[in-house]
Protein backbone atom coordinates (compact mmCIF):
# COMPACT_ATOMS: atom_id res chain seq x y z
CA UNK A 1 0.00 0.00 0.00
CA UNK A 2 0.92 3.46 -0.96
CA UNK A 3 0.96 5.55 1.82
CA UNK A 4 -0.22 9.51 2.16
CA UNK A 5 2.93 10.37 4.04
CA UNK A 6 5.21 8.81 0.56
CA UNK A 7 3.00 11.05 -1.87
CA UNK A 8 3.76 14.10 0.43
CA UNK A 9 7.50 12.99 0.81
CA UNK A 10 8.10 13.24 -3.49
CA UNK A 11 5.88 16.25 -3.71
CA UNK A 12 8.09 18.49 -0.84
CA UNK A 13 11.42 16.88 -2.77
CA UNK A 14 9.97 18.74 -5.89
CA UNK A 15 9.56 22.01 -5.16
CA UNK A 16 12.83 24.28 -4.87
CA UNK A 17 13.75 25.16 -1.46
CA UNK A 18 13.81 29.25 -2.28
CA UNK A 19 10.80 29.05 -4.37
CA UNK A 20 7.43 27.71 -2.60
CA UNK A 21 4.41 26.33 -4.41
CA UNK A 22 1.70 29.03 -4.17
CA UNK A 23 -1.54 28.54 -3.90
CA UNK A 24 -3.62 31.61 -4.71
CA UNK A 25 -7.00 32.17 -3.81
CA UNK A 26 -9.57 34.23 -2.15
CA UNK A 27 -11.35 31.59 0.12
CA UNK A 28 -7.96 30.13 2.09
CA UNK A 29 -9.70 27.09 2.64
CA UNK A 30 -9.71 26.11 -0.55
CA UNK A 31 -5.93 25.00 -0.12
CA UNK A 32 -6.28 23.85 2.63
CA UNK A 33 -6.04 19.84 4.07
CA UNK A 34 -2.11 19.52 3.86
CA UNK A 35 -0.57 22.70 4.77
CA UNK A 36 1.26 21.11 7.87
CA UNK A 37 2.44 18.47 5.91
CA UNK A 38 4.17 20.17 2.61
CA UNK A 39 7.62 22.33 3.63
CA UNK A 40 7.69 24.27 0.40
CA UNK A 41 3.94 25.82 0.28
CA UNK A 42 1.92 28.92 0.92
CA UNK A 43 -1.65 29.97 0.89
CA UNK A 44 -2.02 33.45 -0.26
CA UNK A 45 -5.78 34.46 0.36
CA UNK A 46 -6.99 38.01 0.31
CA UNK A 47 -10.93 39.41 -0.10
CA UNK A 48 -10.29 39.67 -3.34
CA UNK A 49 -10.64 37.92 -6.57
CA UNK A 50 -7.83 35.55 -7.39
CA UNK A 51 -6.84 38.04 -10.46
CA UNK A 52 -6.30 40.68 -8.35
CA UNK A 53 -4.20 39.02 -5.79
CA UNK A 54 -2.13 37.60 -8.81
CA UNK A 55 -1.90 41.26 -9.98
CA UNK A 56 -0.20 42.02 -6.55
CA UNK A 57 2.37 39.43 -6.33
CA UNK A 58 5.60 40.70 -6.94
CA UNK A 59 7.30 36.97 -6.53
CA UNK A 60 8.55 35.28 -9.85
CA UNK A 61 9.42 31.73 -10.96
CA UNK A 62 7.09 29.96 -8.69
CA UNK A 63 4.52 27.24 -8.87
CA UNK A 64 1.25 28.10 -8.78
CA UNK A 65 -1.91 26.63 -8.31
CA UNK A 66 -5.28 27.98 -8.28
CA UNK A 67 -9.24 26.68 -7.58
CA UNK A 68 -9.85 27.44 -11.08
CA UNK A 69 -8.61 28.75 -13.77
CA UNK A 70 -9.79 31.42 -16.16
CA UNK A 71 -8.01 33.61 -19.08
CA UNK A 72 -7.07 36.76 -16.77
CA UNK A 73 -5.13 34.58 -14.57
CA UNK A 74 -3.55 32.88 -17.30
CA UNK A 75 -2.25 35.77 -19.11
CA UNK A 76 -1.34 37.78 -15.58
CA UNK A 77 0.41 34.31 -14.48
CA UNK A 78 2.30 34.77 -18.29
CA UNK A 79 3.30 37.77 -17.37
CA UNK A 80 4.85 37.77 -14.23
CA UNK A 81 6.43 34.63 -14.93
CA UNK A 82 4.50 32.52 -12.48
CA UNK A 83 4.64 28.64 -13.44
CA UNK A 84 0.44 28.27 -13.84
CA UNK A 85 0.37 24.37 -12.77
CA UNK A 86 -4.05 24.32 -13.37
CA UNK A 87 -4.83 22.73 -16.66
CA UNK A 88 -5.36 26.08 -19.52
CA UNK A 89 -8.72 27.73 -19.04
CA UNK A 90 -9.63 26.45 -22.47
CA UNK A 91 -10.37 23.24 -21.21
CA UNK A 92 -11.99 24.63 -18.33
CA UNK A 93 -14.65 26.64 -20.43
CA UNK A 94 -15.19 23.33 -22.51
CA UNK A 95 -16.25 21.03 -19.75
CA UNK A 96 -17.88 23.13 -17.22
CA UNK A 97 -20.09 25.46 -19.49
CA UNK A 98 -23.54 23.18 -19.47
CA UNK A 99 -23.79 23.20 -23.17
CA UNK A 100 -20.41 22.71 -24.35
CA UNK A 101 -20.14 19.97 -21.85
CA UNK A 102 -22.98 18.34 -22.86
CA UNK A 103 -22.66 18.10 -26.49
CA UNK A 104 -18.66 16.26 -25.17
CA UNK A 105 -20.20 14.09 -22.87
CA UNK A 106 -22.71 12.88 -25.55
CA UNK A 107 -20.12 11.62 -27.62
CA UNK A 108 -18.48 9.49 -25.20
CA UNK A 109 -21.48 8.48 -22.81
CA UNK A 110 -24.56 9.12 -24.78
CA UNK A 111 -26.21 6.53 -22.87
CA UNK A 112 -25.94 7.79 -19.70
CA UNK A 113 -27.10 10.92 -19.86
CA UNK A 114 -30.15 12.86 -18.90
CA UNK A 115 -32.75 13.09 -21.86
CA UNK A 116 -32.05 16.96 -22.81
CA UNK A 117 -32.43 19.17 -25.65
CA UNK A 118 -30.96 22.34 -26.55
CA UNK A 119 -32.77 25.00 -27.38
CA UNK A 120 -33.91 28.71 -27.41
CA UNK A 121 -37.28 29.56 -25.43
CA UNK A 122 -38.21 31.68 -28.48
CA UNK A 123 -37.74 28.83 -30.81
CA UNK A 124 -39.97 26.52 -28.61
CA UNK A 125 -42.75 26.00 -27.05
CA UNK A 126 -43.61 24.96 -23.59
CA UNK A 127 -46.13 22.14 -24.53
CA UNK A 128 -43.49 20.32 -27.11
CA UNK A 129 -40.50 20.46 -24.48
CA UNK A 130 -43.38 18.94 -21.82
CA UNK A 131 -44.23 16.28 -24.21
CA UNK A 132 -40.66 15.34 -25.04
CA UNK A 133 -39.02 15.16 -21.94
CA UNK A 134 -42.08 15.28 -19.16
CA UNK A 135 -42.85 18.19 -16.81
CA UNK A 136 -41.67 19.57 -14.48
CA UNK A 137 -38.32 20.11 -16.47
CA UNK A 138 -34.80 21.33 -15.39
CA UNK A 139 -33.49 24.39 -17.79
CA UNK A 140 -29.69 25.70 -17.27
CA UNK A 141 -28.17 28.97 -18.74
CA UNK A 142 -24.66 27.85 -20.03
CA UNK A 143 -23.13 29.29 -17.76
CA UNK A 144 -23.77 29.01 -14.09
CA UNK A 145 -22.53 27.63 -10.81
CA UNK A 146 -23.68 26.66 -7.33
CA UNK A 147 -27.26 25.87 -9.18
CA UNK A 148 -27.76 29.34 -9.25
CA UNK A 149 -28.64 29.11 -13.11
CA UNK A 150 -30.78 26.00 -12.81
CA UNK A 151 -34.26 25.95 -12.78
CA UNK A 152 -37.50 24.14 -12.78
CA UNK A 153 -40.17 24.85 -14.87
CA UNK A 154 -43.30 23.21 -14.55
CA UNK A 155 -46.46 25.88 -15.87
CA UNK A 156 -46.72 27.61 -19.48
CA UNK A 157 -46.60 31.12 -17.45
CA UNK A 158 -42.93 30.11 -16.14
CA UNK A 159 -41.97 29.54 -19.73
CA UNK A 160 -43.44 32.84 -21.03
CA UNK A 161 -41.59 34.75 -18.61
CA UNK A 162 -38.36 32.91 -19.86
CA UNK A 163 -39.17 34.08 -23.50
CA UNK A 164 -39.34 37.66 -22.99
CA UNK A 165 -36.28 37.73 -20.69
CA UNK A 166 -34.12 35.53 -22.40
CA UNK A 167 -35.85 34.66 -25.75
CA UNK A 168 -32.54 33.92 -28.00
CA UNK A 169 -30.45 33.04 -25.24
CA UNK A 170 -29.57 29.41 -25.68
CA UNK A 171 -29.96 27.06 -23.02
CA UNK A 172 -30.51 23.38 -21.75
CA UNK A 173 -33.42 21.42 -20.98
CA UNK A 174 -33.17 18.26 -19.16
CA UNK A 175 -36.00 15.68 -17.53
CA UNK A 176 -36.28 16.00 -14.11
CA UNK A 177 -35.38 12.95 -11.89
CA UNK A 178 -36.06 13.51 -8.02
CA UNK A 179 -33.68 10.99 -6.58
CA UNK A 180 -30.46 10.90 -4.35
CA UNK A 181 -27.67 12.94 -6.08
CA UNK A 182 -24.04 11.57 -6.06
CA UNK A 183 -21.25 13.83 -6.59
CA UNK A 184 -17.21 12.25 -6.87
CA UNK A 185 -13.87 14.00 -6.78
CA UNK A 186 -11.91 12.21 -9.21
CA UNK A 187 -7.88 12.92 -9.92
CA UNK A 188 -6.31 12.46 -13.05
CA UNK A 189 -2.44 11.93 -12.01
CA UNK A 190 -0.50 10.98 -15.57
CA UNK A 191 -2.32 8.70 -17.75
CA UNK A 192 -3.88 7.15 -14.19
CA UNK A 193 -7.81 7.99 -13.23
CA UNK A 194 -8.32 8.00 -9.44
CA UNK A 195 -11.67 8.04 -8.15
CA UNK A 196 -12.29 9.41 -4.61
CA UNK A 197 -15.18 9.10 -1.82
CA UNK A 198 -18.37 9.25 -3.23
CA UNK A 199 -21.03 12.06 -1.35
CA UNK A 200 -24.60 12.35 -1.34
CA UNK A 201 -24.67 15.95 -2.04
CA UNK A 202 -27.06 17.99 0.11
CA UNK A 203 -28.69 20.98 -1.96
CA UNK A 204 -31.58 23.22 -1.67
CA UNK A 205 -32.15 23.65 2.28
CA UNK A 206 -34.26 26.62 2.80
CA UNK A 207 -32.57 27.61 5.74
CA UNK A 208 -29.45 27.53 4.34
CA UNK A 209 -29.81 29.46 0.69
CA UNK A 210 -32.64 31.10 -1.27
CA UNK A 211 -32.07 28.85 -4.53
CA UNK A 212 -33.38 25.06 -4.56
CA UNK A 213 -30.35 23.79 -6.62
CA UNK A 214 -27.94 25.13 -5.01
CA UNK A 215 -25.27 22.83 -3.12
CA UNK A 216 -25.64 23.10 0.39
CA UNK A 217 -23.60 20.20 1.95
CA UNK A 218 -21.91 16.97 1.60
CA UNK A 219 -22.74 13.22 3.46
CA UNK A 220 -20.17 11.04 2.69
CA UNK A 221 -21.34 8.77 5.31
CA UNK A 222 -25.11 8.86 3.77
CA UNK A 223 -22.90 7.62 0.22
CA UNK A 224 -21.68 4.74 1.98
CA UNK A 225 -24.66 3.45 3.23
CA UNK A 226 -27.00 3.99 0.27
CA UNK A 227 -24.24 2.70 -2.55
CA UNK A 228 -24.08 -0.91 -3.66
CA UNK A 229 -20.64 -2.58 -4.90
CA UNK A 230 -22.71 -2.45 -7.96
CA UNK A 231 -23.45 1.25 -8.24
CA UNK A 232 -19.85 2.08 -6.92
CA UNK A 233 -18.36 -0.18 -9.62
CA UNK A 234 -20.80 1.55 -12.48
CA UNK A 235 -19.42 5.36 -10.94
CA UNK A 236 -16.01 4.40 -11.07
CA UNK A 237 -16.87 3.11 -14.84
CA UNK A 238 -18.38 6.59 -15.70
CA UNK A 239 -15.18 8.33 -14.03
CA UNK A 240 -12.83 6.10 -15.92
CA UNK A 241 -14.30 6.31 -19.18
CA UNK A 242 -14.66 10.65 -18.85
CA UNK A 243 -11.18 10.71 -17.26
CA UNK A 244 -9.67 8.86 -19.95
CA UNK A 245 -11.43 11.06 -22.38
CA UNK A 246 -10.07 14.08 -20.00
CA UNK A 247 -6.51 13.16 -19.96
CA UNK A 248 -6.38 12.78 -24.36
CA UNK A 249 -6.87 16.39 -24.04
CA UNK A 250 -4.45 17.19 -21.56
CA UNK A 251 -6.33 17.97 -18.25
CA UNK A 252 -4.45 16.84 -15.23
CA UNK A 253 -5.53 17.25 -11.64
CA UNK A 254 -9.37 17.25 -9.97
CA UNK A 255 -12.46 18.06 -11.35
CA UNK A 256 -15.70 16.55 -10.08
CA UNK A 257 -19.00 14.83 -11.22
CA UNK A 258 -22.42 14.75 -10.16
CA UNK A 259 -24.58 11.64 -10.66
CA UNK A 260 -27.89 10.26 -10.55
CA UNK A 261 -29.33 6.66 -10.41
CA UNK A 262 -32.49 6.09 -12.71
CA UNK A 263 -33.00 3.00 -14.73
CA UNK A 264 -29.51 3.74 -15.22
CA UNK A 265 -26.29 6.25 -13.42
CA UNK A 266 -26.81 9.28 -15.40
CA UNK A 267 -24.22 12.19 -15.28
CA UNK A 268 -25.28 15.72 -14.59
CA UNK A 269 -22.51 17.72 -14.80
CA UNK A 270 -18.71 18.17 -14.68
CA UNK A 271 -17.28 20.83 -12.57
CA UNK A 272 -13.96 21.01 -14.12
CA UNK A 273 -11.75 22.70 -11.34
CA UNK A 274 -10.63 21.25 -7.96
CA UNK A 275 -14.43 20.80 -6.15
CA UNK A 276 -14.99 23.17 -3.25
CA UNK A 277 -15.14 19.62 -1.10
CA UNK A 278 -11.74 18.24 -1.97
CA UNK A 279 -10.03 19.80 1.35
CA UNK A 280 -12.64 18.39 3.23
CA UNK A 281 -12.17 15.10 1.86
CA UNK A 282 -8.81 14.95 2.86
CA UNK A 283 -9.08 16.20 6.25
CA UNK A 284 -11.23 13.15 6.59
CA UNK A 285 -9.29 10.82 5.04
CA UNK A 286 -6.09 11.96 7.26
CA UNK A 287 -8.11 11.40 10.47
CA UNK A 288 -9.34 7.96 8.98
CA UNK A 289 -6.37 6.29 7.84
CA UNK A 290 -2.44 6.57 6.92
CA UNK A 291 -3.74 6.08 2.46
CA UNK A 292 -3.68 9.08 -0.22
CA UNK A 293 -5.67 11.64 0.22
CA UNK A 294 -7.25 13.25 -3.03
CA UNK A 295 -5.78 16.59 -2.65
CA UNK A 296 -2.11 14.93 -2.83
CA UNK A 297 -2.84 13.42 -5.74
CA UNK A 298 -4.12 16.73 -6.59
CA UNK A 299 -0.89 18.65 -6.55
CA UNK A 300 0.83 15.28 -7.60
CA UNK A 301 -0.70 15.50 -10.93
CA UNK A 302 -0.27 19.44 -11.59
CA UNK A 303 3.27 18.86 -10.37
CA UNK A 304 3.64 16.00 -12.91
CA UNK A 305 5.27 14.22 -11.02
CA UNK A 306 6.22 10.62 -11.63
CA UNK A 307 3.47 7.66 -10.21
CA UNK A 308 5.27 5.70 -7.61
CA UNK A 309 3.00 2.75 -8.31
CA UNK A 310 0.79 0.87 -10.93
CA UNK A 311 -2.46 2.51 -11.29
CA UNK A 312 -4.58 0.18 -9.55
CA UNK A 313 -2.07 0.25 -6.44
CA UNK A 314 -2.57 3.75 -6.37
CA UNK A 315 -6.74 3.55 -6.47
CA UNK A 316 -6.43 0.77 -4.17
CA UNK A 317 -4.23 3.25 -1.84
CA UNK A 318 -6.78 6.14 -1.65
CA UNK A 319 -8.11 6.30 1.29
CA UNK A 320 -11.46 5.41 2.05
CA UNK A 321 -13.84 7.40 4.36
CA UNK A 322 -16.46 6.03 6.83
CA UNK A 323 -18.26 9.02 7.98
CA UNK A 324 -18.10 12.74 8.12
CA UNK A 325 -20.24 15.54 6.70
CA UNK A 326 -20.56 19.47 6.08
CA UNK A 327 -23.36 22.00 5.50
CA UNK A 328 -23.02 25.09 3.71
CA UNK A 329 -24.68 28.34 4.93
CA UNK A 330 -24.90 30.67 1.98
CA UNK A 331 -26.03 34.65 1.69
CA UNK A 332 -29.54 34.64 1.95
CA UNK A 333 -32.10 37.47 1.81
CA UNK A 334 -32.06 37.78 5.56
CA UNK A 335 -29.22 35.54 7.57
CA UNK A 336 -29.63 35.46 11.15
CA UNK A 337 -26.26 33.68 12.44
CA UNK A 338 -25.18 32.39 16.02
CA UNK A 339 -21.80 31.14 15.56
CA UNK A 340 -21.55 30.97 19.61
CA UNK A 341 -24.28 28.69 19.91
CA UNK A 342 -23.18 26.35 16.73
CA UNK A 343 -19.56 25.81 18.47
CA UNK A 344 -20.79 24.21 21.32
CA UNK A 345 -21.68 21.16 19.26
CA UNK A 346 -19.32 18.30 19.32
CA UNK A 347 -17.22 16.85 16.53
CA UNK A 348 -18.28 20.11 14.77
CA UNK A 349 -15.87 22.72 13.06
CA UNK A 350 -16.60 26.00 11.75
CA UNK A 351 -14.96 27.12 8.86
CA UNK A 352 -15.53 30.85 7.73
CA UNK A 353 -14.97 31.79 4.17
CA UNK A 354 -13.21 34.79 5.45
CA UNK A 355 -14.36 37.02 2.24
CA UNK A 356 -16.17 40.37 2.88
CA UNK A 357 -18.78 39.51 -0.01
CA UNK A 358 -22.40 40.32 0.15
CA UNK A 359 -23.55 38.67 -3.02
CA UNK A 360 -26.17 36.85 -2.83
CA UNK A 361 -25.75 33.51 -2.41
CA UNK A 362 -22.14 33.35 -1.24
CA UNK A 363 -20.70 30.96 1.22
CA UNK A 364 -20.50 32.65 4.21
CA UNK A 365 -19.00 29.21 6.67
CA UNK A 366 -19.26 25.96 6.78
CA UNK A 367 -20.51 23.76 9.44
CA UNK A 368 -17.82 20.80 9.32
CA UNK A 369 -18.69 17.56 10.89
CA UNK A 370 -15.94 14.65 12.03
CA UNK A 371 -17.99 12.03 13.26
CA UNK A 372 -21.62 11.82 11.97
CA UNK A 373 -23.37 12.59 9.06
CA UNK A 374 -25.91 14.75 8.37
CA UNK A 375 -28.71 13.30 6.44
CA UNK A 376 -31.51 10.56 6.86
CA UNK A 377 -32.80 9.85 4.29
CA UNK A 378 -32.90 11.77 0.67
CA UNK A 379 -33.97 15.25 1.38
CA UNK A 380 -34.47 14.32 5.03
CA UNK A 381 -31.91 16.19 7.48
CA UNK A 382 -31.32 14.25 10.62
CA UNK A 383 -31.40 15.35 14.45
CA UNK A 384 -27.91 16.70 14.17
CA UNK A 385 -28.57 18.73 11.23
CA UNK A 386 -31.55 19.89 12.31
CA UNK A 387 -30.33 21.37 15.82
CA UNK A 388 -28.02 22.71 13.55
CA UNK A 389 -30.22 24.72 11.08
CA UNK A 390 -31.92 25.79 14.64
CA UNK A 391 -29.15 28.17 14.87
Amino acid sequence: MITNKQIIKQINESIPAKKPLLYVTRQAERGQGLENLLTGYKIISASRNTAEILEKIKLSGNQVIVFKNNPKIQRLCAQKKLKLLNPPCFLTEKYENKISQYQWLKKIIPENLPKTIITQSAKTSFQALKKEIGSPFIYQFNRSHTGEGTFLISRQNQWQELMKKFPFREIKCAVFIKKPIITINVCLWQNCVLTGNPSYQITGIKELTDFIFSTVGNDWGLAKKILSSYDLKNIKELSQIIGQNMVKEGWRGLFGLDLIKDKKWLVIEINARQPASAGLETLLQRNQGKGITILATHFAGLLDLPLPASCSEMQKSLQKIEKGSRLIVRKKNKNIVKLKNLRKMPGTKITLSGLKNEKHNAELFQIQNFNNGLVKNNGQLNKIAREIIKC
